[in-house]
């Protein structure tokens, strides 16, 4: 019996859309979610008896590969206390089973949490491994494209947004309510579920407690009631539509807590569905990311202020240099006025490059500018031409392209960053 729902229970973890490893005590690889198959290319084939270092194995390409110092060290952890381990961002990259002796770049938001048996030891351990690659990836190449301190990223807590939505099917077979209840409250995220009438059968501990209330007094009070009021119409209209589609609704919403306060959190409402299409029940899933927000706010603050700072010297160089052009105009000094009109278009490039900067939370926020304007490729290909002569002595600088002349319509200062920048591959940008 006790093995029946401990197969029922992984057979279950298998099948939940959120990234999970599941070893022995001995950290010999049990079986993996079908999440963690597709983020790490491997199947469950292949992993299952496998230690765990034998199947992931550090990156020999990668000098500071620690990944596996550091999920021993947190494994260790857990079989020494019983209790579970959270980890910082993880740099781990995985085999390419595709193409031997490569590796696929991954980032991974781990912890560790041991399931007891009746005895109180260590049956198996669940790894919740949160591929958050794309994410740090967005974020490293716009801190690179703007400047900013690449050191930020390790001290980047990013909560879990990939969320464990449950895709269980029906209850009743599962024999153990109790033993089903408390793999839910491991699970680290709000977790609720409903008939397909919407009535609530079922909180995890993190709601309760983040509620401050208990199952009865939540379910009756209603969570929706925790929502934030402008948000309430959206979600029942996502609702709807994931009823009639199958697909889960996602959306960020404020929830109350119980001193009454709201706070963000990325919600999921996933109906799940039988064979013959119909929605047996709906599954919650509410993780907060009230400190990500908070992180974004002081982020874009941070950039408008230096930026702001930033162009009060510069609009002043522009008046000195104007001040030059006249006098040299005035005096038909031909040399000082060409290497001074030269300078006031590098201060206006400076500009744009900070309105650039004040651009990062309108990006954010989809809300970037465009601003487009019509001009000649190859005008601008000479102008880059040029400023890098001018700004480059120690190395002869040769540039190859077709010159056609060729109008387009574009936002001609990203065009111009982008040309400009030595780290991206510019080629056949016009077609």
């Amino acid at each position: 019996m006790i093995s029946d729902i401990r197969n029922e229970s992984l057979k279950i973890l298998e099948t939940i859309p959120n990234s999970y490893l599941v070893v022995s005590a001995s950290l010999y690889i049990i079986t993996a979610s079908n999440k963690f198959l597709e983020a790490t290319g491997t199947t469950r084939d292949f992993l299952k008896d496998k230690h765990i270092f034998e199947a992931f194995p550090d990156n020999p390409n990668l000098p500071d590969a620690d990944g596996m110092k550091n999920i021993n060290a947190s494994l260790q952890e857990v079989l020494r206390t019983k209790e579970p381990h959270y980890m910082d961002i993880q740099r781990y990259d995985v085999p390419d089973l595709l193409n031997p002796g490569k590796f696929i770049t991954r980032y991974w938001e781990p912890s560790h949490t041991p399931v007891l048996n009746e005895d109180g030891e260590i049956d198996y351990i669940i790894q919740h491994a949160n591929n958050i690659t794309d994410k740090v990836l967005r974020l490293a190449e716009l801190a690179e494209s703007r400047k900013l301190e690449l050191n930020a990223l390790k001290k980047i807590e990013l909560l879990n947004l990939e969320l464990d939505v449950l895709r269980i099917s029906e209850l009743e077979h599962f024999k153990n309510e109790n033993h089903f209840r408390r793999l839910m409250d491991l699970v680290p995220a709000k977790i609720s579920t409903a008939l397909p009438t919407g009535e609530v059968t079922y909180f995890n501990r993190h709601w309760l407690e983040y509620s401050g209330m208990s199952f009865e007094n939540l379910r009756d009070y209603g969570y929706h009631q925790m929502m934030h009021p402008d948000e309430v119409e959206s979600f029942m209209i996502g609702l709807a539509a994931a009823a009639k589609s199958g697909i889960p609704f996602e959306s960020e919403m404020r929830f109350k807590d119980l001193l009454g306060k709201y706070r963000w959190h990325l919600n999921i409402a996933a109906p799940v569905m039988n064979d013959e299409g119909e929605i047996i029940m709906w599954v919650g899933s509410t993780t907060d990311i009230q400190k990500l927000k908070d992180e974004e706010q002081m982020k874009s603050d941070f950039i408008g202020m230096v930026s702001h700072e930033l162009k009060t010297p510069l609009t002043s160089l522009k008046a000195y240099l104007q001040l030059v052009a006249f006098n040299a105009k005035k005096a038909d000094d031909k040399v000082t006025g060409n290497a001074v009109e030269k300078s006031l278009r590098q201060i206006s490039k400076m500009t744009n490059m900070i309105n650039g900067f004040m651009s990062v939370s309108r990006l954010e926020n989809s809300k970037i500018i465009i601003e487009l304007s019509t001009f000649l490729v190859s005008q601008l290909i000479r102008e880059i031409e040029e400023d890098f002569k001018n700004t480059t002595s120690s190395h002869p600088i040769i540039f190859s392209y077709i010159n056609v002349e060729k109008t387009i319509t574009a936002d001609r200062n990203r065009i111009e960053q982008v040309l400009k920048n030595p780290n991206r591959k510019c080629c056949k940008i016009f077609t």
